[in-house]
């Protein structure tokens, strides 16, 4: 690479960015791995045409707060929006990230928007129980897990969190 860049009087000191090494190396087929595959994936927008086609979800780390016996804790932002509109059919914050506390705010936002079709969420062991998946099934709502350690995917709702 260095011999590349003299040809073309760029000085041999110029620190050169690993990423920018990374991305050269990955363009000409020379990575191993799986990263080097990540070039080559449809990374294309999608967006549904109807309000309710899909809701994604997901929970935010929110403040920490006092409670009734004067203790701290950690709250959490569980969300959905609809992937047509942007509307944000239901938020709530809560005392714990779980199914437990997803279920109530999920049901509010139906109650709110009505069913939705799909409902694309992570992998977080809230979105991973029996309990969600046999609730979804009974609602007749697709539940559809997002790929793991690819935020891109729920990239709408983690805008709306500004994260």
């Amino acid at each position: 690479m260095r011999e590349t860049l003299k040809h073309r009087d760029v000085p041999d000191d110029l620190p050169l960015p690993p990423s920018t090494v990374h991305r050269l190396l990955a363009r000409h087929g020379l990575m191993s791995g799986s990263d080097s595959q990540d070039t080559d994936t449809d990374r294309r927008r999608f967006a549904f045409q109807s309000p309710g086609q899909l809701w994604m979800s997901d929970v935010m780390h929110g403040p920490t707060v006092r409670i009734k016996d004067r203790s701290k804790r950690k709250t959490y932002l569980i969300a959905f929006i609809d992937d047509a509109t942007r509307v944000i059919p239901y938020a709530a914050f809560s005392l714990a990230e779980n199914t437990r506390a997803f279920l109530p705010v999920f049901k509010q936002a139906i109650v709110r928007r009505g069913l939705p079709e799909r409902l694309y969420v992570d992998n977080g062991s809230s979105y991973r129980s029996n309990h969600l998946s046999l609730v979804c099934a009974k609602l007749g709502v697709a539940l559809i897990h997002a790929r793991p350690y690819r935020p891109q995917g729920k990239g709408k709702i983690e805008r709306w969190f500004k994260t």
